[in-house]
């Protein structure tokens, strides 16, 4: 690295002060077909989320981790916080350890046609590979609950069958119970039969939430207390006291067996087979790895120069202006909603944007500013609707969702400094702002009952700056076709590096990105 930048530092002191290197080109010139070939690699294990940065994969795990992640497990909250008297319960499941990387690789083909002097039309098709690798390991020492054995469609026989057991008993001991004190059994004790009619009407309640968390075809729990948990002993011996007091204090002759509970907490294991079983509540790809490759979305377009008074014959620097139009097509892969890791190679919807570009220079110094803004217009999109914090929704509440995403706000700004005749070395600050997602279901028969549509589009505002820099090639045969002379061996070329420095607003992920590009230049016309 040393011995470069002295050769480039020699290269620059050797150079005749009128260096005509600037950043690439922004249009071809007239007549001239520019073909384009340029590769993007961006990495990212971590984001940033309101500021704070976090792992790439924050949202699969964290702390007390159950119904925070996984919102079909709120109902078992509630009815195992009645049972137990607990009013704030929560299943906890231990410590989701969660790390992640992204990363995506482009290789662009494009072409660009000069057809006048300032107007140039191009088209650009990406070919984009997403991968995603993931690593989730559960730490269950603080956790207090595991598989429920006796789940109608996730249990095995043998908890099944305990669980038969135990609420036909319960139905025996209260049926007795009842059958007492129609008969009259404690008509001569008041207290006592004030006692027996409160647990009566008690009991009853509590076997029937017992049995809509244990196994209850519709609403069972996938997790429940484990059986050598503080929370578990709570429940054993809550039923335990119940049926010493229906046998010892109020002569019931059926005893209450011990309610069905999980055998051990739950493993890592475990919990990744339980979010790819096709017959669990989520119904999922493996959480391990997600990887595409196909075409990402055309861009097409035009730029136009309204402006062009740079490196003019005699002067070194001036300044050119033009503007851009384009559109991106939906050629991309949409990700699937089937497997939670994905990320697609292309938005799925169309998208139009206009931007501009100045470029300012004096003998070895100049700039490039650039802004732009990006309207994305409105697509259906099938997805499960569920707050971005909670990853793991039921396949339930997959259905088509009319997504409008935020317009996108972009300005850059790229100064340059000559190094020799054909080469400049540049810097790079960008900022972007995208507005607020909009989310509805498509249709009525397409909505979740008592689930909002706008719940996916939570904190989706939010902005981002990054820095860079890279180096930059204007070849001279470049300027012999701007110059309308024989092009000779056009070629230009361009490498840049940046990266996210800092966001604010919802999640932003924390790219590291690589770009190179190579253009050469093929005169049609004069």
């Amino acid at each position: 690295m040393v011995r470069f930048l002295r050769l480039l530092a020699a290269v620059s002191l050797l150079c005749s002060p009128a260096l005509t290197a600037q950043l690439e080109p922004l249009g071809a010139p007239k007549g001239t077909l520019r073909f384009e070939l340029g590769g993007l690699f961006q990495s990212a294990d971590s984001r940033y989320f309101d500021g704070q940065r976090q792992d790439y994969l924050a949202d699969f795990g964290g702390t007390d981790f159950g119904s925070n992640r996984m919102p079909f497990l709120a109902r078992s909250d509630t009815l195992l916080g009645r049972v137990l008297g607990q009013s704030g319960y929560r299943l906890n499941l231990g410590r989701q350890r969660s790390n992640g990387q992204l990363t995506i690789g482009s290789g662009i083909l494009g072409g660009s046609l000069g057809l006048t002097s300032r107007l140039t039309i191009f088209a650009r098709v990406p070919l984009v590979t997403t991968r995603v690798q993931a690593s989730l390991r559960l730490d269950s020492t603080t956790a207090d609950a595991g598989l429920n054995p006796a789940h109608p469609t996730l249990g095995n026989a043998l908890g099944q069958s305990n669980a038969a057991a135990f609420f036909n008993t319960f139905d025996q001991a209260l049926a007795d119970l009842q059958a007492r004190i129609s008969g009259g059994t404690y008509a001569g004790n008041p207290a006592l039969d004030s006692l027996a009619r409160d647990i009566a009407s008690r009991s009853g309640i509590l076997r029937d939430q017992l049995a809509q968390v244990t196994n209850d075809p519709n609403v069972a729990s996938p997790f429940l207390p484990s059986a050598g948990s503080a929370t578990g002993q709570q429940l054993t011996a809550a039923i335990r006291g119940l049926s010493d007091t229906l046998v010892t204090t109020l002569g019931v002759g059926t005893a209450l067996l011990d309610p069905v509970l999980a055998a051990g907490l739950l493993t890592s294991a475990e919990f990744t087979a339980f979010v790819a079983d096709p017959l669990g509540p989520v119904g999922a790809f493996p959480l391990t790895e997600s990887k595409i490759s196909r075409a990402g979305d055309t861009e097409v377009g035009a730029i136009y120069t309204l402006i062009d008074r740079f490196d003019r014959p005699g002067t070194t620097g001036g300044f050119r202006l033009a503007v851009t139009g384009m559109m991106r097509l939906p050629t991309g892969q949409r990700d699937d909603p089937a497997n939670l890791l994905d990320v697609g190679t292309g938005n799925g919807r169309y998208e139009v944007g206009v931007s501009g570009a100045a470029d300012l220079g004096s003998r070895r110094w100049g700039i490039r500013l650039t802004g732009g803004y990006l309207v994305r217009l409105k697509t259906l999109r099938v997805r499960r609707v569920t707050s971005p914090d909670q990853p793991y929704a039921p396949a339930t509440t997959l259905t088509n969702i009319d997504l409008d995403a935020g317009d996108i706000l972009s300005l850059g700004a790229r100064p340059f400094y000559r190094l020799a005749r054909s080469l400049a070395l540049s810097g790079s600050v960008e900022y972007w702002r995208a507005g607020n997602d909009a989310a509805s279901y498509s249709s009525a028969a397409d909505a979740i009952p008592g689930v909002s549509a706008r719940v996916l589009t939570a904190q989706s505002a939010r902005s981002a700056v990054a820095l860079g820099g890279g180096l930059s090639y204007v070849g001279r045969a470049v300027r012999e076709c701007e110059a309308n002379r024989r092009c000779g061996l056009p070629i230009d070329a361009s490498w840049s590096y940046s990266t996210v420095i800092a966001a604010t607003g919802g999640r932003v992920e924390k790219f590291r990105s690589t770009r190179l590009e190579i253009r050469w230049y093929q005169r049609l016309w004069r």
